[in-house]
């Protein structure tokens, strides 16, 4: 089951709870992952009262997240989350264009400095 939780930050915390595991992910309010991870259960499924607070006291060491909360589960976070995903796989895809120009940049002055030096 799908749980988001938006902070009075605006920042946003996905659940996937599957049962005996439940995925994590933080995005700020542009929706950009700031982290994630994976919590799991020895003992039985996980409950998604207990699951969220476990995770929230997790993610507060970090980043701001705080009262009052907006929640959504289920079918009711499906559009947000698809526009999240959305605008984090953006993001993501413009980080990696301006990796690769950076490097293609390097190359190319590494190159015109071997050429000076023949």
């Amino acid at each position: 089951m799908d749980i988001l939780i938006i902070s009075a930050e605006n920042n946003i915390l996905h659940i996937c709870n599957e049962g005996y595991k439940a995925d994590y992910t933080i995005y700020n309010s542009k929706g950009h992952n700031l982290d994630g991870g994976v919590l799991e259960s020895s003992k039985g499924r996980l409950n998604d009262n207990n699951i969220s607070n476990e995770i929230m006291s997790i993610i507060k060491e970090r980043f701001s997240f705080s009262k009052p909360y907006i929640r959504l589960k289920g079918e009711d976070c499906e559009s947000l989350l698809e526009l999240i995903e959305a605008e984090d796989y953006k993001h993501t895809q413009s980080k990696m264009k301006e990796l690769l120009s950076s490097i293609q940049d390097k190359a190319d002055l590494i190159n015109e400095e071997m050429e000076h030096e023949k």
